[in-house]
C-alpha cells in the first residue's frame, strides 16, 4: 500500500514539471545543431557574424539573408570552435531573410523539423545563441500562427528577443525544431517572429534563380539545380562575367551529371575561347567517352567552335583546321541529321571558298523547317562570290517572297539588298521601288546618302521630279556636304532651271574649291545662258582639277 502511495506522489509530481525543465532533455543535443556564421567580403573583411544551425544530416545550415548579401565567402564555427567553410549556397529568399547552405565538411547534428506547426498559446523555446553558455532555452507563448504560401507559418511569440538572438532555433517541447528567429527586432518590443522551419527546407534552386537578386547579391557559388536540363539553363544564365565562377559551375555540371553532353561542350567552347585548344580537345573528349546520348551536339561544338575560331585569324593548331570542322559537322549530321547541321556546313563550306556547295547547302536547309529570308540571303551571297548575279537576284526575290504585303520591318534587309543588285543590272524603276518600301519601313529615318542614291536611279529612269524631290532632301540633311550640291545643279540643269542650277553649284563651289565637278557643272550652265567666256573659266579650272569630261566640252 505504502508503495502505490509513493508510486502516486511521484506521477503527480512528473505531471506538474515546469516547461523549461522539459527543454532541459534536448537543449544539449540542439546545442551541437547550433553554428556562428561569419561572411566576409571580396577583400576579406569580416562583414557580419551572426547565428545559424544545422537541420536534417546532410550538412544543410540555415542562417539569415542579410548577413550573406555581398558576401563573396562564409565559414560555419561549431560549439567546439571548429570552423568550416560554406561550400555552396541552396537557398535564398531575402523577402523572409533566410539563407539555406552546404557545408560538406561539418560533422551531421541536425536538429528534425517539427512533425506539426506550432498552435496558438502553445509553448515554445527560443535556443540562447551560441556564446551563451550560462542560459537555458527561453519558454515563450505563441500569440498567432499565420499561414503563408497556403502551407508554411509565420509565427508571432509573445516575449522579447535581442539582436544576438537572430536564426537561432525556436523548438517545441519535443526538441523539434519550428523554425529560425527573424530579423527585425525592436527595442522595447515585447514581440518576436519566426519563419517556418519547413518553408526554409523547401526552397530550391531554379534555373530561374540565375536572373534573381536574391541570389545575384550573394556571390558565394550557388548549388546546381538537381535536373540536369535546369542545370544547364542556370548555368547559360548566370553567363560568363565572372569567367573562374562561370568555370566552377561547369565543373559542378560535370561532376553531378557525368552523362550528360552539356558540362563537356560549355567546359570545351570557355577553353576554346580562352585559346586553350588542347583543352578543349580534352574536353569534347572526354565527353565522347562519357556521355551516354546526344553525341552529335558534341561534334557540332567542335565544328562551331572551330569554326569560329578559324574567323577570328588567330595563329591554330594544325588539326583546327575547316577542313576537321566540315568533318565534324558532317558526323553531327550523321548521327541526328537535323536542318542546323546543314546550315553549319553551309557556313564552314563558304569560309573555305566552295561558293557552289555552300549555296547548295543553304538551298538544302530552305527545304527544311529552317527556310528563312536569312538562308536565301546567304545562298544569294555565295551566288555573288561567283558572279552570278541574275542568280544572286533569284536569291533575294526569295528571300523578300517570304514576306507579303504590307511588309514589315524585318524584310527591309533584302529589299535594299535586292535593290543594289538591280541597279547593278540597271533596272532602275524596279530598284527606286524597292528603295521607296525601305525608306515606309525604316519610318523615313534614313540618311542623305540614301536619297541620293535613290535620285540617281530616279535620272536614269526619267523619274525628275522625284529626282528632285530626293536630292533636296539630301542637301537639306547634309548642306555641307559638296557631293549632293552640285547633283542639286545638275537635276536643276537637266530641268531647265538654270538659275537655281547656277546657285547650287557656286554653293558646291564654295564648300569645295577643289571639287572639279562643281566647276564642269557651272561651266555647262554658264554656257547654256550664252556666257561663254565665264564658261570657259570654269572647264578650264575643271581641266585644271582633272576632271575626265571637261577637255571634251572645251573643245
Amino acid at each position: 500500500m505504502r508503495n502505490i502511495y509513493t508510486l502516486i506522489l511521484l506521477l503527480g509530481a512528473m505531471t506538474f514539471i515546469p516547461s523549461h525543465a522539459l527543454a532541459q532533455k534536448w537543449m544539449k543535443k540542439a546545442r551541437k545543431a547550433q553554428v556562428n556564421v561569419l561572411t566576409y567580403d571580396a577583400q576579406g573583411r569580416l562583414l557580419h557574424s551572426t547565428n545559424g544551425f544545422q537541420v536534417g544530416d546532410d550538412g544543410t545550415v540555415v542562417s539569415d539573408y542579410s548577413s550573406f548579401k555581398d558576401a563573396v565567402r562564409a565559414v560555419v564555427i561549431d560549439e567546439k570552435g571548429k570552423e568550416y567553410p560554406v561550400d555552396r549556397l541552396t537557398g535564398a529568399n531575402s523577402l523572409y531573410d533566410v539563407v539555406k547552405l552546404q557545408v560538406g565538411s561539418i560533422k551531421p547534428n541536425g536538429l528534425k523539423p517539427a512533425s506539426a506547426p506550432a498552435a496558438k498559446d502553445q509553448s515554445v523555446f527560443i535556443m540562447p545563441y551560441l556564446g551563451n553558455k550560462s542560459e537555458t532555452a527561453k519558454a515563450a507563448p505563441v500569440t498567432s500562427a499565420d499561414v503563408f504560401n497556403e502551407k508554411y507559418y509565420f509565427y508571432t511569440l509573445g516575449v522579447a528577443a535581442t539582436e544576438k538572438q537572430i536564426s537561432c532555433p525556436v523548438m517545441n517541447e519535443d526538441g523539434e525544431v519550428l523554425g529560425l528567429l527573424q530579423n527585425g527586432i525592436q527595442a522595447g518590443s515585447d514581440k518576436c517572429y519566426v519563419v517556418d522551419i519547413a518553408f526554409v527546407s523547401d526552397i530550391k534552386i531554379t534555373a530561374l534563380s540565375a536572373t534573381s537578386n536574391d541570389y545575384r547579391s550573394v556571390l558565394i557559388q550557388n548549388a546546381l539545380p538537381d535536373d540536369a536540363s535546369q542545370a544547364s539553363s542556370f548555368i547559360y544564365l548566370i553567363g560568363k562575367r565572372d569567367t573562374s565562377m562561370y568555370m566552377a559551375y561547369v565543373e559542378d555540371f560535370i561532376q553531378r551529371f557525368p552523362s550528360a553532353t552539356d558540362g563537356y561542350i560549355m567546359k570545351a567552347e570557355a577553353l576554346s575561347e580562352k585559346k586553350d585548344y588542347s583543352g578543349a580537345d580534352a574536353a569534347w573528349t572526354a565527353g565522347l567517352d562519357k556521355a551516354k546520348s546526344k553525341l552529335e551536339e558534341i561534334h557540332a561544338s567542335t565544328a562551331q567552335s572551330i569554326y569560329k575560331q578559324a574567323q577570328s585569324g588567330d595563329s591554330l593548331p594544325e588539326n583546327w583546321s575547316l577542313e576537321r570542322a566540315f568533318a565534324e559537322a558532317e558526323e553531327a549530321y550523321r548521327i541526328n541529321p537535323l536542318p542546323s547541321y546543314i546550315v553549319l556546313q553551309a557556313h564552314i563550306l563558304y569560309s573555305r571558298k566552295e561558293y557552289s556547295k555552300a549555296a547548295e547547302k543553304f538551298l538544302a536547309a530552305c527545304s527544311t523547317n529552317l527556310r528563312s529570308p536569312e538562308q536565301f540571303l546567304y545562298a544569294a551571297q555565295c551566288l555573288s562570290m561567283k558572279g552570278d548575279t541574275l542568280g544572286v537576284l533569284a536569291m533575294q526575290d526569295s528571300a523578300v517572297a517570304m514576306y507579303s504585303k504590307p511588309y514589315i520591318q524585318a524584310a527591309s534587309t533584302p529589299l535594299l539588298m535586292r535593290a543594289n543588285t538591280l541597279i547593278s543590272l540597271k533596272r532602275y524603276r524596279e530598284a527606286v521601288a524597292d528603295l521607296s518600301e525601305y525608306e515606309h519601313l525604316q519610318y523615313n529615318n534614313v540618311n542623305a546618302n540614301f536619297y541620293y542614291q535613290r535620285e540617281q536611279c530616279e535620272m536614269k529612269c526619267r523619274m525628275f521630279q522625284q529626282a528632285l524631290n530626293d536630292i533636296e532632301r539630301a542637301v537639306q540633311m547634309a548642306p555641307g556636304e559638296a557631293l549632293y550640291q552640285a547633283e542639286l545643279a545638275a537635276v536643276h540643269y537637266r530641268l531647265n532651271q538654270m538659275d537655281e542650277a547656277a546657285v547650287a553649284a557656286r554653293k558646291a563651289i564654295e564648300i569645295d574649291p577643289e571639287f572639279a565637278d562643281a566647276h564642269r557643272i557651272l561651266g555647262l550652265i554658264l554656257r547654256a545662258t550664252h556666257r561663254e567666256n565665264d564658261a570657259m573659266k570654269f572647264l578650264e579650272k575643271a581641266v585644271e582639277l582633272g576632271d575626265a569630261v571637261a577637255p571634251s566640252l572645251l573643245k
